[in-house]
């Protein structure tokens, strides 16, 4: 019996034991867990292929680059382990042989000969730092028991690539190695690999950037020890110690650095940021921004975005014209900044009109001094054209023909439209969408507009610009595929049929921009003051189009191709003033044009503004003709009548053409045998009285003073309003007389209230 129980205690020794080792890791995990968590939050943003664009350091000035085992060069990983804990796929996290060695070496000498820390207990100590000498060494001996329980070993040796000090700011070894050597920890040499593995021990002694010599000895300490363990072969480590200690402490990345503030925030829990940032064109757009710096005024700034087609993925992105340049608010991300858009937004109020029927790419539309109730745009550039199509109104930015159009469009829905694409837009305060609009009556910023015009190259759906593959693709309708190809066409101009630019200068010349659409790109081009002054006499088209042109040269293919012709869209031949298809051997057209439709729709020619209502809606006159005479007659007259049709052009436009082409000619004379026929036309048409069209005007001969301009307007109704150059004149009476300006040639426009205008040129020679 006794016998038989003394057995059965001895069996169940190791069942007691068991117990009480997993108890007292118990206690352990229930006082006091362990993880793997960084040590501190450190940010890296790097480019689509892995290279650092910049980076964060905590706040003790202390930077990681987090890579796998994977991302790491396998010489230094055997390096390491031979040289630190060879047994470390072996031991439970101590081990206490080396333990004992290490204690018989510190007994036999007084000091401590050779450590018996594993690479375990080394990650202890630096995710849990202790003081104290003895209770210290305790603490990590438990600790990395505890972390061996609850990791893996590759978990355990990723922790110290990723945290172990290599001197200095740097702790990791792809921070190392990227600091000290310039490339990646993938790319280690034999000799880089034995010096890194090594460098831990004692970082502020080894530093090679300060202490060469001393890192040297190190370096070869290591590679001793991995041919005497069978790491590494004699020939291969004598070849190792001919490399010379050229490491170098390398000024930190900064490329795109504002994108990586901007993102650094959003970093995952090890702090790394990847981008699709394109580092090659990202630099040389850094470098064409710096090149601008003698042709801006000072304290100005450049921003410059590019997106891919199909993803949104954004390649590039530069937020200021030198980040370095505090002069020029270099720390200002331009590219996020809300400033007035200019002309930039025309483009969507045309796709909008061709959407909605208004227009095709050739419609007649009104270059001239238009009334909008109390609204009254006038041209960025001088004088007014007169008649113009779509297409030449939209690539030439014309304010009036742009706003003639929105009024169509109707601004509320205009602006509606925008925001459900890209939510980009803020109304002044208090304000509500309105017609200024169309000339950057609004605030929006780069980013978004880039996001509007990439519907132009996507079948009429934005794309939000994507800068991490965290970002999902978005994508919005604004516009029809076929609307979206039509004005993408508009915008092309046969020297470069690969690149549809649009233009905006914003008013007092504060903002130029230009945007663009290229076979595979969207990209946007900011140029003025981030402190919203003015940058007089700079504009989107001489300013910030050759910095467009320059970078769009340097664009490569992409994967997503701009959307082809949809098969709604046919070329046709239309005819002005009808704006409609034309038909075979038509009397009526005085101008014919090939122009892109939309299901072959051709509408007729806006014949008014919304503000004149009780004007004619047609572009014809029905008159009544004596049969025999060809004269205009009466119902009652007794000779036989017929009905004719007359092309008739916009009345806001009569002014501006041939005499032949104007209604009041094209109207037949009246039949001297009938009854006057009711008047079809206005005969109180304004006219600009005192000077003649191409009039030269000088200095008095004898006293070389200079004379005024006095002029009048006769006919109309008031109020009238006087243009210079396409700039309206404060005075609104009849009578106009103000000092002449500088020399040159100058255009002198009248619209009186009901609509109707005059124009004519005149030129001033020198006094």
């Amino acid at each position: 019996m006794v016998l038989a129980w003394r057995r059965r205690y001895w069996l169940a020794l190791p069942l007691l034991f068991w117990a009480l080792w997993q108890g007292t890791f118990w206690l352990l995990d229930a006082w006091s867990p362990v993880d793997l968590a960084p040590r501190s939050q450190t940010q890296v943003v790097v480019d689509r292929h892995g290279e650092p664009l910049r980076h964060f350091a905590d706040d003790q000035g202390v930077w990681r680059y987090p890579v796998s085992l994977e991302q790491v060069s396998p010489n230094y990983l055997a390096a390491l382990v031979a040289y630190e804990d060879r047994w470390f796929y072996h031991h439970p996290g101590i081990n206490p042989l080396a333990l004992v060695r290490a204690a018989g070496q510190w007994a036999r000498h007084g000091r401590i000969v050779s450590g018996g820390s594993t690479l375990t207990m080394q990650v202890a100590r630096i995710r849990y730092p202790t003081e104290g000498r003895w209770s210290g060494k305790l603490q990590q001996l438990a600790r990395a028991l505890q972390l061996e329980r609850h990791y893996s070993k590759d978990e355990i040796l990723a922790y110290y690539l990723n945290h172990a000090p290599f001197g200095g700011p740097y702790e990791g070894i792809e921070a190392a190695s990227r600091s000290y050597f310039g490339h990646s920890a993938e790319l280690l040499t034999d000799a880089q690999a034995a010096l890194l593995a090594g460098l831990p021990q004692a970082p502020s002694l080894y530093r090679p950037d300060r202490f060469p010599e001393r890192a040297q000895q190190q370096r070869d300490k290591v590679l001793e020890r991995l041919v005497r363990y069978g790491v590494m072969t004699e020939a291969q480590s004598e070849q190792a110690r001919l490399e010379p200690i050229l490491a170098e402490r390398r000024a930190p990345p900064l490329v795109a650095p504002l994108l990586a503030r901007r993102l650094a925030p959003t970093a995952p829990a090890d702090g790394l940021v990847h981008t699709y940032i394109q580092r090659d064109l990202q630099q040389d757009i850094e470098r064409l921004t710096r090149d601008l710096d003698p042709s801006l005024p000072a304290g100005a700034s450049v921003a410059v975005l590019v997106m891919a087609h199909g993803s949104g993925e954004v390649i590039a992105y530069t937020g200021s014209q030198n980040f370095l340049n505090d002069q020029r608010f270099g720390h200002v991300d331009m590219v996020q900044a809300w400033r007035s858009p200019g002309s930039a937004l025309k483009p969507f109020i045309y796709g909008m009109a061709l959407d909605q029927g208004v227009i095709h790419s050739e419609s007649l539309l009104m270059d001239v001094p238009l009334p909008f109730g109390d609204y009254r745009p006038v041209n960025f550039m001088r004088g007014f054209s007169g008649p113009v199509s779509a297409r030449r109104a939209l690539a030439a930015s014309l304010n009036l023909p742009a706003v003639q159009m929105l009024e169509q469009v109707e601004p509320r829905r205009f602006y509606l439209a925008l925001q459900q694409a890209s939510g980009g837009l803020k109304l002044p305060q208090d304000a509500q969408p309105s017609l200024a609009l169309a000339l950057g009556g609004v605030s929006t910023n780069l980013e978004h507009l880039v996001q509007m015009f990439s519907a132009l190259g996507n079948a009429g759906h934005t794309l939000k610009p994507r800068f991490t593959p965290a970002n999902p693709i978005v994508r919005q309708p604004l516009l029809s595929d076929g609307s979206s190809w039509v004005v993408r066409q508009m915008l092309q101009t046969p020297e470069n049929p690969q690149l549809a630019i649009k233009t905006g200068t914003s008013s007092g010349y504060r903002d130029t921009w230009a945007l663009a659409v290229t076979e595979y790109h969207t990209l946007g081009v900011w140029i003025g003051q981030p402190d919203n002054t003015a940058m007089v006499g700079h504009h989107g088209q001489t300013t910030a189009v050759p910095l467009l042109r320059a970078v769009a040269a340097r664009l490569p293919r992409g994967s997503a191709r701009w959307h082809d012709r949809p098969g709604n869209v046919q070329q046709v031949t239309i005819c002005w003033p009808s704006g409609q298809r034309m038909s075979e051997n038509d009397p009526n057209c005085d101008q014919a044009f090939q122009a892109w439709t939309l299901a072959g729709q051709t509408p007729a020619t806006l014949m008014h503004s919304l503000a004149f209502e009780h004007r004619r809606t047609a572009p014809w006159l029905s008159v009544t003709v004596a049969e025999d005479t060809g004269l205009r007659a009466s119902l009652g007259c007794a000779t036989t009548t017929v009905q004719q049709r007359i092309a008739i052009w916009p009345d806001p436009l009569q002014a501006w053409l041939p005499l032949d082409w104007r209604t009041q000619q094209r109207l037949p004379q009246a039949d001297p045998r009938c009854p006057v026929a009711e008047t079809l036309v206005a005969q109180s048409r304004v006219r600009i009285q005192g000077l003649t069209d191409g009039a030269q005007l000088r200095p008095h001969a004898s006293t070389a003073e200079a004379p005024r301009l006095n002029v009048q307007a006769v006919g109309g109704q008031p109020d009238w309003f006087w243009f210079i150059n396409g700039e309206l004149q404060e005075h609104r009476g009849r009578r106009l007389s103000l000092d002449l300006p500088e020399p040159g040639r100058y255009q002198l426009s009248v619209l009186d209230q009901s609509g109707q205008s005059d124009q004519l040129w005149f030129t001033v020679e020198g006094f």
